[in-house]
Protein backbone atom coordinates (compact mmCIF):
# COMPACT_ATOMS: atom_id res chain seq x y z
CA UNK A 1 0.00 0.00 0.00
CA UNK A 2 1.49 3.26 -0.86
CA UNK A 3 0.60 6.89 1.06
CA UNK A 4 1.02 9.96 -0.28
CA UNK A 5 0.40 12.82 1.43
CA UNK A 6 0.95 16.94 1.31
CA UNK A 7 0.93 17.60 4.61
CA UNK A 8 2.19 20.91 5.71
CA UNK A 9 4.65 20.20 9.11
CA UNK A 10 5.30 23.42 12.25
CA UNK A 11 9.33 23.16 12.70
CA UNK A 12 10.54 23.80 16.19
CA UNK A 13 13.18 26.45 15.82
CA UNK A 14 16.83 25.34 16.71
CA UNK A 15 18.24 27.00 19.47
CA UNK A 16 21.65 27.64 20.45
CA UNK A 17 23.12 30.15 23.45
CA UNK A 18 20.51 31.51 25.70
CA UNK A 19 16.99 31.42 24.49
CA UNK A 20 15.24 33.85 26.37
CA UNK A 21 11.55 33.91 26.39
CA UNK A 22 8.79 36.19 27.69
CA UNK A 23 6.91 39.65 27.40
CA UNK A 24 8.13 43.33 27.33
CA UNK A 25 7.28 43.80 30.86
CA UNK A 26 9.12 40.88 32.20
CA UNK A 27 12.54 41.39 33.04
CA UNK A 28 14.74 38.77 31.83
CA UNK A 29 17.85 37.32 33.04
CA UNK A 30 21.37 36.30 31.42
CA UNK A 31 24.49 35.91 31.83
CA UNK A 32 27.63 37.57 29.26
CA UNK A 33 31.09 37.31 28.93
CA UNK A 34 33.37 39.75 30.95
CA UNK A 35 35.95 39.84 28.10
CA UNK A 36 34.37 38.97 24.79
CA UNK A 37 31.31 40.92 22.22
CA UNK A 38 28.23 39.06 23.25
CA UNK A 39 25.25 38.02 20.39
CA UNK A 40 22.09 39.34 21.05
CA UNK A 41 18.85 39.10 18.67
CA UNK A 42 15.35 39.20 18.96
CA UNK A 43 13.50 36.68 17.65
CA UNK A 44 12.00 37.52 14.36
CA UNK A 45 12.64 41.18 14.65
CA UNK A 46 15.61 43.92 14.18
CA UNK A 47 17.59 45.37 17.12
CA UNK A 48 16.67 49.58 16.77
CA UNK A 49 18.56 50.48 19.85
CA UNK A 50 19.96 49.09 23.05
CA UNK A 51 20.15 51.48 25.76
CA UNK A 52 21.39 51.64 29.65
CA UNK A 53 24.20 53.30 32.05
CA UNK A 54 25.86 55.03 30.39
CA UNK A 55 29.66 53.71 30.16
CA UNK A 56 28.76 50.49 31.85
CA UNK A 57 28.82 48.48 27.67
CA UNK A 58 29.80 48.92 24.67
CA UNK A 59 27.41 48.47 21.41
CA UNK A 60 28.16 47.15 18.09
CA UNK A 61 25.01 47.29 15.85
CA UNK A 62 24.68 44.55 13.09
CA UNK A 63 22.13 46.27 10.58
CA UNK A 64 22.14 43.91 8.17
CA UNK A 65 20.68 41.24 10.18
CA UNK A 66 19.37 43.30 13.11
CA UNK A 67 21.29 42.08 15.83
CA UNK A 68 23.72 43.42 18.53
CA UNK A 69 27.05 43.12 20.05
CA UNK A 70 27.77 43.98 23.32
CA UNK A 71 30.58 44.10 25.70
CA UNK A 72 30.24 44.44 28.86
CA UNK A 73 32.69 47.58 30.58
CA UNK A 74 31.73 48.02 33.99
CA UNK A 75 33.18 45.96 37.32
CA UNK A 76 29.80 45.10 38.81
CA UNK A 77 28.27 41.55 38.39
CA UNK A 78 25.07 42.44 37.03
CA UNK A 79 23.77 45.34 35.09
CA UNK A 80 20.11 46.16 33.20
CA UNK A 81 19.99 47.46 29.45
CA UNK A 82 16.94 47.47 27.68
CA UNK A 83 16.35 46.29 24.02
CA UNK A 84 14.14 47.92 21.50
CA UNK A 85 13.08 46.30 18.52
CA UNK A 86 11.25 47.54 15.50
CA UNK A 87 8.21 46.06 16.48
CA UNK A 88 8.22 49.41 19.04
CA UNK A 89 8.58 47.11 21.93
CA UNK A 90 10.94 47.07 25.15
CA UNK A 91 13.08 44.56 26.49
CA UNK A 92 14.40 44.45 30.05
CA UNK A 93 17.15 42.30 30.62
CA UNK A 94 19.38 41.62 33.57
CA UNK A 95 23.26 40.33 32.77
CA UNK A 96 25.29 38.66 34.84
CA UNK A 97 28.61 39.39 33.93
CA UNK A 98 31.11 36.36 34.42
CA UNK A 99 34.34 34.82 33.02
CA UNK A 100 33.35 32.81 30.36
CA UNK A 101 33.50 32.83 26.14
CA UNK A 102 31.16 34.94 24.21
CA UNK A 103 27.55 34.04 24.29
CA UNK A 104 24.49 34.23 22.36
CA UNK A 105 21.29 35.80 23.78
CA UNK A 106 18.06 35.23 21.88
CA UNK A 107 14.94 37.06 22.96
CA UNK A 108 11.97 35.41 22.16
CA UNK A 109 8.17 36.75 22.60
CA UNK A 110 6.23 34.50 24.71
CA UNK A 111 3.01 34.89 22.80
CA UNK A 112 4.61 34.10 19.42
CA UNK A 113 5.66 30.77 21.07
CA UNK A 114 1.65 30.36 22.07
CA UNK A 115 0.61 30.98 18.90
CA UNK A 116 3.04 28.38 16.83
CA UNK A 117 2.32 25.50 19.50
CA UNK A 118 -1.15 26.04 18.86
CA UNK A 119 -0.41 25.54 15.36
CA UNK A 120 1.46 22.63 15.94
CA UNK A 121 -1.19 21.14 17.93
CA UNK A 122 -3.70 21.96 15.22
CA UNK A 123 -1.87 20.60 12.43
CA UNK A 124 -1.37 17.44 13.99
CA UNK A 125 -4.68 16.92 14.62
CA UNK A 126 -5.53 17.64 10.84
CA UNK A 127 -3.08 15.16 10.00
CA UNK A 128 -4.36 12.77 12.59
CA UNK A 129 -8.42 13.42 10.28
CA UNK A 130 -7.00 12.45 7.07
CA UNK A 131 -5.52 9.52 7.96
CA UNK A 132 -9.10 8.41 9.25
CA UNK A 133 -10.67 9.49 6.63
CA UNK A 134 -8.23 7.53 4.74
CA UNK A 135 -8.62 4.16 6.87
CA UNK A 136 -12.28 4.88 6.88
CA UNK A 137 -12.05 4.53 3.06
CA UNK A 138 -10.03 1.77 2.95
CA UNK A 139 -11.91 0.08 5.31
CA UNK A 140 -15.53 0.66 3.95
CA UNK A 141 -16.40 2.16 7.12
CA UNK A 142 -18.46 5.36 8.10
CA UNK A 143 -16.95 7.72 10.54
CA UNK A 144 -20.41 8.68 12.89
CA UNK A 145 -19.24 12.59 12.02
CA UNK A 146 -19.50 11.78 8.14
CA UNK A 147 -22.18 10.85 5.68
CA UNK A 148 -21.15 7.58 3.20
CA UNK A 149 -22.71 7.12 -0.29
CA UNK A 150 -21.94 4.55 -2.65
CA UNK A 151 -22.39 5.52 -6.14
CA UNK A 152 -20.33 3.97 -9.48
CA UNK A 153 -19.32 7.33 -11.32
CA UNK A 154 -16.64 6.44 -14.10
CA UNK A 155 -14.37 9.51 -14.04
CA UNK A 156 -12.02 9.91 -16.97
CA UNK A 157 -8.17 9.79 -16.27
CA UNK A 158 -6.55 8.20 -18.89
CA UNK A 159 -6.55 6.17 -21.79
CA UNK A 160 -4.97 2.89 -19.90
CA UNK A 161 -7.44 3.26 -17.06
CA UNK A 162 -10.78 3.06 -16.16
CA UNK A 163 -11.25 4.89 -12.94
CA UNK A 164 -14.43 4.42 -11.11
CA UNK A 165 -15.82 6.18 -7.90
CA UNK A 166 -17.51 3.65 -6.10
CA UNK A 167 -17.77 5.46 -2.27
CA UNK A 168 -17.65 9.10 -0.88
CA UNK A 169 -17.63 10.14 2.38
CA UNK A 170 -18.43 13.95 3.68
CA UNK A 171 -17.85 15.53 6.33
CA UNK A 172 -15.37 18.06 8.05
CA UNK A 173 -13.13 16.46 5.16
CA UNK A 174 -14.42 14.53 2.09
CA UNK A 175 -13.37 11.54 0.95
CA UNK A 176 -13.58 9.60 -2.52
CA UNK A 177 -12.73 5.51 -2.94
CA UNK A 178 -11.76 4.35 -6.46
CA UNK A 179 -11.79 1.55 -8.55
CA UNK A 180 -8.80 2.09 -11.01
CA UNK A 181 -8.30 -1.28 -13.66
CA UNK A 182 -5.55 -1.58 -15.93
CA UNK A 183 -7.26 -1.89 -19.19
CA UNK A 184 -4.17 -1.93 -21.52
CA UNK A 185 -2.19 -4.75 -22.90
CA UNK A 186 0.90 -3.65 -21.35
CA UNK A 187 1.85 -3.25 -17.33
CA UNK A 188 0.82 -0.26 -15.58
CA UNK A 189 3.12 1.68 -13.06
CA UNK A 190 1.11 4.06 -10.99
CA UNK A 191 2.35 7.83 -9.96
CA UNK A 192 0.41 9.24 -7.23
CA UNK A 193 1.65 12.73 -8.24
CA UNK A 194 -0.56 12.28 -11.22
CA UNK A 195 -3.89 11.73 -9.13
CA UNK A 196 -3.49 15.09 -7.18
CA UNK A 197 -5.91 17.98 -8.10
CA UNK A 198 -6.61 21.00 -6.60
CA UNK A 199 -8.26 20.47 -3.57
CA UNK A 200 -6.18 17.26 -2.31
CA UNK A 201 -5.07 16.56 0.94
CA UNK A 202 -4.30 13.12 0.36
CA UNK A 203 -4.03 9.75 -1.79
CA UNK A 204 -3.44 6.40 -1.16
CA UNK A 205 -3.14 3.84 -3.87
CA UNK A 206 -3.47 -0.12 -2.52
CA UNK A 207 -1.44 -1.52 -5.24
CA UNK A 208 1.33 0.58 -7.59
CA UNK A 209 2.05 -1.75 -10.20
CA UNK A 210 -0.90 -3.19 -11.65
CA UNK A 211 -0.80 -6.34 -15.06
CA UNK A 212 -3.49 -5.68 -17.54
CA UNK A 213 -7.00 -6.56 -16.67
CA UNK A 214 -6.07 -5.87 -12.34
CA UNK A 215 -7.59 -3.47 -10.63
CA UNK A 216 -6.68 -1.65 -7.62
CA UNK A 217 -8.69 0.71 -4.65
CA UNK A 218 -7.37 4.19 -4.65
CA UNK A 219 -8.43 6.48 -1.31
CA UNK A 220 -8.61 10.19 -1.91
CA UNK A 221 -8.75 12.85 1.05
CA UNK A 222 -10.14 16.74 -0.32
CA UNK A 223 -10.58 20.03 1.71
CA UNK A 224 -13.98 19.78 2.75
CA UNK A 225 -17.07 21.97 1.36
CA UNK A 226 -15.97 24.52 3.83
CA UNK A 227 -12.38 24.56 3.35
Amino acid sequence: MALALLLGSVSAPSLSGQYLEGSPDDGLTATVSRSEPNLIRVEGRKIRRIQGVEGEFFVSPDKETGAAYLKPNTDKPIFSVFVADDAGRHWKLMLKVADVPAETLVIRDRSRSRVEGRAFLADESRNAAIRRVLLALARDAEPEDMTARETLVIVPLWNEARFVLVRTLEGALLGEKYQLTNVSSSRMVIDERELYRRGVLAVMVDSLELEPGEATNVMVVLEGRDG
